[in-house]
């Protein structure tokens, strides 16, 4: 009857013990070789012997109950958690059954960081339908070899990709080899036209789907398949799934014609219950519908996330209406970075961009404005902040500024860094 909590060993440990304040669980499932914070919370170690347990007590378990919190970036500088009830995933597993049709005998390879929300329909979907669930090593799924080896070996049919993950695995030569993959779902990232035409030519007879949808709404909410005959340099994020509103909106909540860019409201079944012990934050993001004609008092998503609607009822993604970006499928808020960067000694500011040099690369830049001129050593910032933020958010680059260029309005200009 309680929710589970994924922590990502490899998080820094201010930032694990942050979660662990925050969401104070109730005990901590780990392994005697993973460092855990200290603190009064009970820990459970899986690899250590204990009594066999009794008979189980009856739970009593509501579709309204959360299933699972899980930590996003926030920009006020500390992450929050999501708080996903069991009817929104259990509808989006149903959904996914329906739609892709799983059989017994099946692989579905689980590389996903127990952090992603992705991860959670690599554990059940195979465990509710009777496929088998494929578990890579830890890290493996930054190779793009080791994947396309496990895929063969392993008899993989389903696997899952972040758009710049899926162009990295492409130019390995062993993809073209992976003939017994049934379908592979990208979400996480907009995927390109790029992207896409290069699948076909590598794996013709395999299924491409892009799929969208943030964590405050059970993973995904739209879904597209592709088809090898589609051209353009973007790819649709396509339809809703079950029991899922759409709503493209103006500034005043209003629904704008086909073809105009409006933000992406969500309402239904798959919406989260809100941000754990975040109530303004819940009341801002999470707000009334207008549209509901239940009189139940629904609420709509607001996603932050542009869109238009085409012709053909799908939907396409635009951009954000705020700085939030993704990186390798991670939400990440610039602000978050930028708040761990002025906390050094000796950074008087800091801003934080993703640049994309090179096509389909995607990569954090942080430029640092010192303080009384100190000279800021790259490697030693990187070490600092390295000690605080996960992996994904550390900053590929640091650029050190005298002073960062405004506009004649005096508002950071983000084109001329």
């Amino acid at each position: 009857g309680g929710a589970y909590l994924p922590i990502d060993p490899d998080y820094p440990a201010d930032r694990i013990r942050y979660m662990l304040d925050d969401a104070r669980p109730t005990a901590i499932v780990t392994a005697s070789s993973v460092a855990v914070p200290e603190g009064p919370v009970h820990t459970v170690l899986i690899d250590a012997p204990r009594p066999a347990p009794g008979p189980a007590s009856p739970v009593a378990v509501r579709p309204e109950h959360p299933a699972y919190v899980i930590y996003t970036s926030g920009s006020t500088g500390r992450p929050k958690g999501v708080v996903v009830p069991h009817a929104g995933i259990v509808n989006r597993l149903l959904w996914m059954q329906e739609h892709y049709g799983l059989t017994v005998g099946e692989g579905v390879l689980q590389k996903t960081s127990a952090s992603f929300d992705v991860s959670v329909w690599e554990f059940f979907w195979p465990l509710i339908t009777g496929a088998r669930l494929v578990l890579a090593r830890p890290g493996g799924q930054r190779e793009p070899g080791y994947v396309a080896d496990v895929i063969g070996r392993e008899g993989v049919t389903t696997a899952h990709f972040v758009p710049s993950m899926l162009q990295a695995f492409l130019a390995d030569p062993a993809a073209a080899g992976c003939t017994g993959l049934r379908r592979v779902l990208c979400s996480g990232e907009a995927l390109s036209g790029d992207a896409r035409d290069r699948f076909f030519r590598t794996l013709p007879d395999v299924e491409l789907h892009n799929l969208y949808g943030p964590t405050e709404a059970s993973v995904d909410v739209t879904a597209h398949t592709c088809g090898p005959k589609e051209t353009g340099p973007t790819v649709p994020i396509g339809g809703p799934v079950w029991n899922t509103g759409l709503h493209i909106l103006d500034t005043w909540l209003r629904p704008v014609a086909p073809g105009v860019p409006g933000e992406l409201y969500l309402s239904g079944i798959q919406l989260a219950r809100g941000y754990w012990d975040r109530p303004a934050l819940t009341a801002e993001r999470f707000v009334a519908d207008p549209f509901d004609t239940t009189g139940n008092g629904t609420r709509m998503y607001r996603t932050g996330d542009i869109v238009r609607r085409t012709t053909d009822g799908h939907l396409e993604y635009l951009g954000r209406t705020d700085d939030q970006v993704k990186i390798r499928g991670f939400r990440i808020e610039p602000g978050e970075i930028e708040t761990a960067l002025t906390s050094l000694t000796g950074v008087a500011q800091a801003t934080v961009i993703v640049r994309e040099d090179r096509p389909g690369d995607p990569r954090i830049t942080a430029y640092l404005i010192p303080k009384n001129n100190t000279v800021l050593e790259t490697a030693r910032v990187r070490a600092a902040v390295s000690a605080v933020l996960p992996d994904h958010m550390v900053p590929a680059a640091f650029v050190t500024l005298d002073a960062l260029p405004l506009t004649p309005n005096g508002k950071l200009d983000r084109k001329a860094l």
